[in-house]
């Protein structure tokens, strides 16, 4: 009860209005809902039942696929939400990413990288539930992760089409792999055993970017049969796919806004009042393209009717590859630029800016990612009451990251006259003097060059066992124990951004080299270097809502900047002066200096559990059942960096009018070796994990769960990077000027990530109610609440070093462990078909739900310890990145034994992105965002369908915010592509 009364007062917090507008769908849900009932009960006589049996049942398409998840769940012994296929390549979205935004409480990020918002991607990243990134996945049942994080998988990285199901588990059992406080994620494939016998199945589509103005091809094939043999029943599946994506996206943006004073009265505003004007405006435009390819394989052999062997193999690569055309200004504005217009935060939302020097650049980038699992099971089950399993996975992930920039730069002064006011924005960029031109090939010239190299690996062993032992009768159903040993390494590879000069900048003008030029005076000329460059027009930009935002230009070419650092080199070489400027970075990540280098990550793992099933069909209080557990999991790491990096110093000090005792240590420290060595760190926690869950039946059809659980997600390979960097913080006279612990003055200060973070620990509690009525048809509510402790964040801490013969206290900026928070929220979940209606209107569908999550307290962790503004921005009180208040999902379906389709819309509130984007330095905020999907297969005979999917039907357009949460002027606008595809399923 105390559990009950714990819920029930956390809620007691929600707004009144925001339990109004629950109440409201709720209510409204279950009126229209009454209707069908009625209608099911009047017609529920023997005739009309069979009647109904054998007319009126769809078992294909989007219904079965509907009725399959709802078994799912009502069956479930935990909270589980499900989406599944019964069509082979049928899962509803074109990414597995992208198909879980339908479930209740999952919500997706629309950007690969959360701190990278001016580049999204063309298909979903990050999944949360119930508004906490912290989320573990799964494969089969078994822990599956990429070399990204080491901790979780890229949904985005795996195809769809090999999937059977994904199930989402909000409050686990204590047999389940523990990890993910949000939840946890379990992809499904198809084992030969689920089919009677032969299957072969081919499907294909061609799918058109209309922005982008192409076609992308996507096929899939599966084989499965099971045979009777001389040595038992053998099963063989095999399935490969091919899947194709691309678009574009334009954007308009501005960067953060800085702080101005008018120095003379301008534009409405007196001398000495304070506006806000962006640090630059730009446009960019975006081309990306992602092959993913899947091969999945499965044997599966039954000897005897009491074992079980089951092999599999899952290979799944993802190539995704971009070119952007990026036009900015660097030059700062004015605010008192005659004809500025400012917003009502005082906000620069439009103007005229001449004589601006634009920044222009091309930039390719590419990932190779691949995942890799083979894994074998047996299954034994002597007689009806015992069942013995054994696992063996290995897992195997690998991703290269490749980014080439070049930059040029124009003699032309150049006018930037832009509208960032509401949601269709405006740019133009045009020569300031008229009689110039920014097609003139040699008024243009090569500026500077940007690489960053990325090489990562991980890889995992896990064995498990479970033996399970099932009671005839009584409370207790069955004892069930067992464990699992894994042991997981990831090495990360990673430069720093490598940023130099070419032939010149505004700020270093000299012997430019043009762009219709071969090399630089006196220095090696390539004949071919003029061709490195393309004129680019920006055509259809916002398909012509926002007009062209220029009239075209000269940008470096893409042939010059995707085909490696190498390459690149070759030509812009040729540009530097005296050999001097820009250099391609090593593909030997020890040389690398900084924050970058190689870090080498372990992680064991031992687990051990008990669990009890239990449950009773007739008892003094009726029908119920459940499990109740614990699990107890050891976890040891260690880890390997970079050597420690240890500042130098730019000043001097004067000891005749300075106390230079700091000054004197930190000479001789820094004077030491120190720096040469490398880090490494050892950490090693036990955590007691119980958890229970209660399933009680009010009436065969309405059922009433708690779940209470207690949980922990561990920190990420990057956290735990022992990598530390010291630095030294003096004014000009010699005097400290640091920021130290509590606020004091200090000369001693460093960043470093933390090998002895502890795992982010949870208290977990699930109310939930479930109606299942009819056939198909469902209405569930769900609450939530956690109790969340550990959170990582940035903190100050001392630490002590010795180099040179001193041992320094360093007051340094590191991932800790401590921040607590709570979250709490609702689901509300309805499915209705209408087959009380007469004729072909009984196919007519609903699906929605709706989620609504608040936290308190908590922290964001910072992406990059090392990135200043990264940590400083952590600490600031903001909510936590990617939770969104409220979000729902809504679908009209129509189903019929010749036609399936559906009308899906998608919809998140507002939410913080990141709490420093990259270069910006600040915290972003997406704006609420809607998609409409939609899809209609017809089948053509019983093995073929071919049908129509539209992606982004509505184009809508993703608009960000930039600051705290006082002050978020809209900054960003972007659009991207309508896709339409053309599918074709067969199956024998």
């Amino acid at each position: 009860m105390a559990a009950f009364t714990r819920i029930r007062n956390s809620f007691t917090g929600i707004r009144g209005d925001m339990l109004l507008r629950a109440g409201t769908s709720a209510t409204a849900l279950a009126i229209c809902a009454m209707p069908a009932l009625a209608a099911a009960q009047e017609a529920d006589t023997p005739a009309e039942a069979t009647l109904n049996e054998e007319q009126a049942i769809i078992v294909t398409g989007i219904r079965a696929s509907l009725e399959s998840a709802i078994d799912r769940k009502r069956d479930a012994e935990v909270v589980v939400d499900s989406i599944t296929a019964q069509d082979i390549g049928a899962l509803p979205d074109r990414s597995v990413s992208e198909a879980l935004q339908r479930i209740p409480g999952v919500t997706l990020q629309r950007t690969s990288e959360a701190r990278d918002p001016a580049r999204l991607s063309g298909e979903g990243g990050g999944v949360f539930i119930r508004g906490l990134s912290f989320v573990r996945s799964e494969l089969n049942g078994r822990d599956v992760f990429s070399a990204n994080s080491g901790n979780s998988l890229s949904f985005e990285d795996i195809s769809a089409d090999l999937m059977s199901g994904v199930d989402v588990y909000k409050n686990p059992s204590a047999d389940m792999i523990e990890g993910g406080i949000g939840g946890t994620i379990d992809l499904r494939t198809r084992k030969p055993f689920d089919a009677p016998g032969f299957v072969a199945a081919v499907s294909g589509d061609v799918n058109y970017a209309d922005l982008r103005s192409k076609s992308f091809m996507s096929g899939s094939a599966l084989v499965s049969d099971r045979f009777d043999t001389g040595l038992g029943e053998i099963g063989v599946l095999v399935s490969y796919s091919i899947s194709n994506i691309g678009n574009r996206t334009d954007s308009i943006s501005a960067d953060r806004f800085l702080q101005r004073t008018m120095s003379e009265d301008a534009n409405g505003y007196a001398e000495g009042d304070t506006v806000y004007v962006p640090n630059s405006v730009g446009f960019r435009r975006i081309d990306w393209q992602q092959e993913r390819r899947a091969f999945d394989a499965s044997l599966q052999w039954r000897p005897s009717g009491t074992l079980e062997f089951t092999a599999e193999a899952l290979i799944s690569t993802a190539k995704p590859r971009d070119t952007e055309y990026y036009i900015g200004n660097s030059t700062q504005m004015d605010p008192t630029t005659p004809g500025f217009v400012y917003g009502e935060q005082n906000q620069l939302v439009s103007g005229v800016a001449d004589n601006q020097q634009p920044l222009l650049d091309t930039r390719a980038g590419s990932q190779d990612k691949k995942n890799q699992d083979y894994s074998f099971k047996a299954l034994w089950e002597p007689d009806s009451h015992w069942t013995v399993t054994a696992d063996v996975q290995y897992s195997k992930s690998t991703a290269s990251v490749y980014s080439m920039t070049a930059f040029t730069g124009t003699d032309v002064g150049t006018t930037f006259d832009f509208d960032l006011d509401g949601n269709t924005p405006y740019m133009n960029m045009r020569p300031t003097d008229p009689s110039q031109s920014l097609a003139e090939k040699s008024a243009n010239w090569w500026a500077a060059a940007m690489d960053h190299l990325e090489d990562n690996e991980a890889d995992q062993w896990a064995i498990r066992g479970d033996v399970e032992y099932k009671f005839d009768e009584g409370f207790l159903k069955s004892l069930k124990v067992g464990g699992r040993w894994s042991d997981r390494t990831a090495i990360t590879r990673q430069t720093t951004y490598n940023w130099g000069l070419l032939s010149g900048q505004y700020w270093l003008p000299g012997n430019e080299v043009r762009l219709d030029e071969t090399g630089y005076p006196g220095g090696p000329q390539i004949a071919d270097l003029p061709n490195q460059s393309t004129f680019v027009d920006f055509n259809n930009f916002f398909r012509g809502e926002a007009s062209n935002p220029t009239s075209g230009l000269w940008l470096p070419a893409p042939s010059l900047v995707n085909q490696g650092t190498g390459h690149a080199f070759d030509y812009l070489g040729a540009t530097l002066s005296n050999g001097w400027g820009w250099a391609p970075l090593s593909d030997d990540f020890s040389q690398t200096t900084g924050q970058g280098g190689i870090n080498n990550q372990g992680q064991e793992v031992l687990a051990g559990y008990a669990m009890a099933r239990f449950g009773m069909d007739y008892s003094p209080v009726g029908r119920f059942d459940g499990n109740v557990g614990v699990r107890v999991v050891h976890t040891k790491l260690n880890s390997l960096g970079s050597a420690i990096n240890v500042g130098t110093l730019s000043v001097t000090c004067d000891s005749a009018t300075t106390d230079c005792s700091d000054y004197e240590r930190a000479l001789a420290f820094a004077s030491g070796d120190l720096g040469t060595s490398i880090t490494s760190g050892s950490n090693s926690y036990t955590d007691v994990l119980p958890s229970f869950n209660l399933r009680y039946f009010v009436t065969d059809d309405f059922q009433v769960r708690f779940a209470a659980s207690k949980g922990i997600s561990r920190p990420t390979f990057a956290q735990l990077n022992p990598y530390t960097s010291l630095n030294f913080s003096f004014d000009n006279d010699g005097n400290p000027n640091g920021t130290g612990v509590g606020g004091a003055t200090t000369a001693f200060t460093g960043t470093a990530g933390n090998p002895d973070l502890k795992p982010t620990r949870s208290n977990n509690f699930d109310l939930s109610f479930e109606y299942y009525y009819g056939r198909s048809n469902s209405l569930t509510l769900a609450l939530f609440y956690k109790e969340i402790s550990d959170y990582i964040f940035v903190g100050l801490e001392q630490q002590e070093y010795t180099s040179g013969g001193e041992t320094i206290a360093f007051d340094v900026n590191r991932q800790t462990n401590g921040a607590k928070g709570k979250i709490k929220g609702f689901e509300l979940a309805y499915t209705q078909f209408l087959d009380f209606l007469p004729g072909p209107l009984s196919g007519l569908g609903f699906t929605g739900n709706l989620t609504y999550v608040d936290s308190t307290g908590g922290a964001n962790s910072s992406v990059n310890v090392f990135d200043t503004a990264n940590g400083e921005n952590a600490g600031l009180n903001l909510p936590l990145e990617g939770l969104s208040k409220w979000s729902y999902n809504v679908a009209a379906i129509y189903e019929t034994p010749g036609i399936s389709a559906r009308v899906a819309y998608n919809w998140r509130k507002k939410y913080l992105l990141t709490t420093s984007a990259a270069n910006i330095n600040y915290p972003v905020w997406n704006d609420d965002y809607g998609q409409l999907d939609a899809s209609i297969l017809v089948n053509v005979n019983e093995h073929l369908k071919v049908g129509v999917q539209g992606t982004n039907l509505l184009t809508s357009r993703t608009y960000l915010r930039v600051g705290d949460p006082s002050f978020q002027p809209r900054y960003s606008w972007t659009e991207t592509d309508r896709r339409v595809a053309m599918v074709v399923r067969t199956r024998f």
